[in-house]
């Protein structure tokens, strides 16, 4: 009921001076016309049907809780984007009737997708899916893609025909036993390679799994359950391979449940920093030294905690010029009843 209350009073507040502005306008006469629909659902005649599956299970098990993640790139270069989507798995109770498949729909350039994942090489997982992030590994003009989640990754090379080939263990960046969940690419060292940066989220095992009940029926264990993993930071070393410098560069020391990263240059040096939201785990605001090096300044800059000083449960998070001002901004999205 109080959380009901509080929805209730955060959209009178912010209804009543939209309200003030309507009646001022009004008062000018200067009557708006009504706002045209801005956004329409295309994805049926797009001939988008892709299905993401959890592997919901009797089990509760907190993988299942996780959506796919999704990545627009123009895979085939032909100047129109196309959609790739990560499905996610089935657990020990868990199956599915069909194949879990990932979803590349290519861009027909007339309102149509075509899914070409199956062609492409790009469809199956050997493991639990969660997120992709997309980027020109090895400078060939054509992006690759990195797929997260547990118990490993996969780094999908782009072979500039419209197929993708599997590279995980000749790049060296397979995370193996970690449940990732999101990864961004980024030339930290300014070299002229993307480098790679992992977000893992907490241990967690399918084979001893946590148990938790709500009045005596399984539920899903709380996200404080589970101890959060340090983030792992890869070196393009601009041959194919990739060498883990997670300790190297202090990542190894930032523990928590990481799940949404993004890459900008904060303070205006001209190196990427980072931006790490964490799930009941303080944020992260990684300055770039320049030497290899990283160091939280998320404290200082007050985005490690809300103003009550809680870690919130932070789920994405993406960077932006909001005011012009020619700084970057931040928004993070959170879970249930924590404003974002």
């Amino acid at each position: 009921m109080q959380s009901y209350v509080r929805r209730l009073l955060y959209l009178g507040a912010i209804l009543a001076p939209v309200a003030l502005c309507a009646l001022l306008e009004h008062s000018k006469g200067q009557d708006r016309p009504s706002p045209a629909e801005l956004f329409v659902d295309v994805t049926h005649p797009a001939g988008i049907s892709w299905r993401h599956f959890n592997g919901e299970s009797p089990d509760r098990l907190l993988i299942e809780a996780m959506g796919g993640g999704v990545a627009f790139l123009d895979f085939d270069q032909d100047g129109r984007l196309d959609i790739f989507l990560v499905n996610g798995g089935e657990t020990p109770r868990g199956k599915s009737e069909a194949p879990v498949r990932n979803a590349l729909y290519r861009n027909l350039g007339d309102g149509r997708f075509q899914d070409v994942a199956q062609r492409s090489s790009a469809d199956h997982l050997s493991f639990y899916g969660m997120g992709v992030a997309v980027g020109d590994c090895d400078n060939d003009g054509f992006p690759d893609m990195f797929i997260t989640g547990y118990p490993e990754c996969a780094l999908l090379h782009n072979n500039r025909n419209g197929t993708f080939t599997d590279i995980t263990s000749k790049a060296g960046v397979r995370n193996g036993g970690r449940w990732a969940a999101s990864a961004a690419w980024f030339d930290y060292d300014r070299d002229g390679f993307l480098d790679l940066v992992v977000c893992n989220y907490a241990r967690f095992s399918l084979d001893n799994p946590k148990r938790c009940e709500y009045n005596g029926t399984p539920t899903y264990c709380e996200q404080k359950e589970y101890e959060g993993l340090p983030l792992t930071l890869y070196h393009n070393n601009g041959n194919g391979t990739f060498t883990d410098v997670s300790a190297k560069s202090g990542l190894e020391k930032q523990v928590g449940r990481a799940l949404g990263v993004v890459s900008i240059d904060v303070d205006g040096d001209g190196w990427p920093d980072l931006f790490v939201a964490r799930d009941a785990s303080p944020n992260l605001l990684l300055i770039n030294h320049h030497d290899g090096t990283f160091q939280d300044a998320a404290v200082d800059a007050e985005v490690a905690y809300d103003a009550n000083g809680n870690a919130k449960a932070g789920m994405g998070v993406d960077a932006g010029d909001v005011n012009g001002d020619g700084r970057p901004d931040f928004v993070v999205t959170n879970f249930n009843d924590e404003y974002h």
